[in-house]
């Protein structure tokens, strides 16, 4: 909205400048302006008001003015706009030739004059000043009222008008010398894209109409100008295909083809002399011009407000000054309209601003398109190089995951195939021998051999299976001394990150606390239970009915040691709770257990 907000306050600002030539009057000299003048018709003198308009285009008008003076001193004639040259004599005698200045011809035409008017040649009283004038082409002769005064009062308003009927109008062909060679760089780096191309043909073949400047180097471009007017012609309907374009319409083949064969076939005209080349140029290539605009201006309007087109936009209004530009013209050549200054050479950079803008809008429509690409390509590759980090680090762990688990399985092989065959051995020989000390020690190596062995091949998620296996040793051990057990693991939670060594840790710290139980509790009933505590870890419970064995700083030996050390490696807390009856321990462990290769020791839960 901001951008749409922005181009109709500048679209609107140019509007208002460029039409100032419509209303904008000058203010005139603080002199009074001589109107009163007498234009030679054939040989006889016929009074005439200025400003005058002679149709005739191309030959000499001489007119005469009378300037009543008081003072002879220094005065000078000031004529704001002539068509195009003027030669000004006083008293019969030459005293200035605006030939010798550097002036344009064409559609740049009207220029100011300001002559000093010689004190030897002036008289008091009334001085006849004759002012022969010519023009070339198509341009009627113009002349403007005249004032007489001082350089003060004449001054500064020449020098406005020559800025504005000069200067300016030089900045106009730089101008878009510039853009064409801009444009022509663009279309050689993207000859795919047919909008350069044409915006260059346009930019070239409306040049061509300045060539009227170089009329001192080159004298022939006086009889050039009708075909170079030709040729110009041309841009009408590369004007129309440049719409069309921006439309999103493609142009159709007959157009193409009209951009050349309309100004050969008007050249070919004018050179066979079937045709005056002048007027070939007012009644078909001016003509033809006004409809290429008119032609342009509707179809600009059309794509603008059907299609929505903001290219559209951006020449709408270049186009509809251009149109007015157009008309204003064609009426000043057939002298509709008085004046010799033409203002399609004053609207035209409103067209190079809209064609300016077009490109610029494609140029940041290019550059958003190339950042949004690099951004997406540079978070593509920043997904990548995560992928494959992440990828990296699963081969690494997976690599390492096979070495440990190999050695595992080796390990207990060995210990399957060594240790635990000479255990059993040793159980068999004790049978026959009759040694139940030696036949107890030996199965309890055995089983906790087998712990060990079976907590090998826990894997992250199989802790309920390793407590299991637990039990069913416990179970067969205990009812073997009369002892009851009560094993209940349905609520226990889910616990993340168990290793092996984590594993056979949680087991033996409750192979311990039931050990422990037996030995110095003498306990006959015990119960192992696993819930959530009130922070939502995991907790498992050991109760006995034996002995109360309360907690004291300094007490409990080697296997209550072992047991704090181990609940550490976990990162969670042990308990130990002395009953009315029997002894509670209590062991907490985090849902997910800490990396024992990565994660430092971290303090316990409680």
């Amino acid at each position: 909205m901001i951008r749409v907000l922005g181009l109709g306050a500048l679209w609107g600002v140019l509007a208002f400048v460029a039409s100032t030539p419509l209303w904008l009057t000058l203010p005139p000299p603080p002199v009074p302006a001589i109107i009163d003048a007498q234009h030679q018709d054939e040989d006889a003198w016929r009074a005439v008001t200025l400003p005058h308009t002679r149709g005739a285009a191309g030959g000499w008008e001489h007119y005469r003015v009378s300037v009543h003076m008081e003072d002879v001193s220094q005065h000078y004639l000031y004529i704001p706009t002539l068509s195009q040259r003027a030669i000004i004599a006083l008293a019969g005698e030459e005293i200035a030739d605006t030939g010798h200045r550097t002036t344009m011809i064409g559609l740049a035409s009207g220029i100011p004059a300001l002559v000093p008017l010689p004190p030897r040649l002036l008289q008091p009283g009334d001085n006849i000043i004759d002012i022969h004038l010519q023009s070339f082409g198509l341009v009627p002769i113009y002349l403007s009222p005249v004032y007489a005064g001082s350089a003060s009062d004449l001054a500064p308003h020449y020098r406005g008008r020559v800025f504005l009927l000069e200067y300016l109008r030089l900045m106009v062909p730089a101008g878009q010398l510039l853009m064409a060679l801009v444009v022509l760089v663009l279309w050689l780096y993207r000859p795919q894209d047919a909008l350069f191309g044409w915006l260059s043909l346009l930019l070239v073949t409306s040049m061509f109409i300045y060539l009227g400047m170089l009329r001192d180097l080159l004298p022939q471009s006086l009889v050039l100008m009708p075909y170079l007017h030709m040729v110009g012609s041309s841009a009408s309907a590369v004007l129309v295909i440049i719409t069309l374009l921006t439309a999103g319409i493609p142009p159709p083949r007959w157009l193409k083809h009209a951009v050349w064969l309309v100004p050969l076939t008007c050249i070919l005209l004018g050179l066979s002399g079937a045709v005056p080349a002048s007027q070939l140029v007012m009644f078909v290539n001016a003509p033809l011009n006004i409809l290429g605009l008119l032609a342009s201006l509707v179809i600009s309007t059309w794509a603008a407000l059907t299609r929505r087109s903001s290219e559209a936009w951006l020449l709408l209004v270049p186009l509809m000054l251009g149109a007015l530009a157009a008309l204003h013209d064609y009426a000043v050549i057939t002298t509709r309209i008085d004046g010799p200054v033409f203002l399609s050479v004053y609207y035209r950079p409103a067209l190079m601003i809209g064609i300016a803008m077009i490109l610029m809008r494609r140029l940041g429509i290019s550059l958003n398109r190339l950042d949004n690409a690099n951004a997406h390509l540079t978070q593509r590759l920043t997904e990548q190089e995560q992928e494959l980090a992440r990828l990296h680090e699963e081969e690494r762990r997976d690599t390492a995951q096979r070495a440990l688990s190999h050695e595992r399985q080796r390990l207990t092989a060995d210990l399957h195939d060594g240790l635990s065959g000479h255990l059993a051995s040793i159980i068999a020989l004790s049978e026959r021998e009759k040694s139940d000390l030696v036949e107890r020690a030996a199965r309890e190596a055995l089983e906790d051999l087998r712990l060990v062995i079976h907590s090998l091949d826990i894997q992250e998620d199989e802790l309920p299976v390793a407590l299991a296996g637990l039990r069913e040793r416990l179970e067969r051990q205990l009812k073997r001394i009369g002892v009851s057990l009560e094993w209940s693991m349905a609520r226990l939670p889910d616990i993340a990150g168990v290793t092996p060594s984590q594993a056979l840790n949680v087991l033996r710290i409750l192979q311990e606390a039931i050990t422990n139980a037996l030995k110095h509790g003498k306990a006959t009933r015990i119960s192992v239970i696993g819930r959530p505590d009130s922070e939502g870890h995991a907790r498992i419970d050991v109760e006995n009915n034996g002995l109360p064995f309360p907690e004291q700083p300094g007490r409990g030996g080697t296997g209550l040691h072992n047991m704090r050390r181990r609940i550490r490696q976990l990162n969670g807390s042990l308990e130990i709770t002395p009953l009315a009856e029997g002894t509670r321990l209590s062991l907490v462990l985090p849902r997910q257990l800490p990396d024992p290769n990565e994660a430092p020791w971290m303090p316990t839960l409680r």
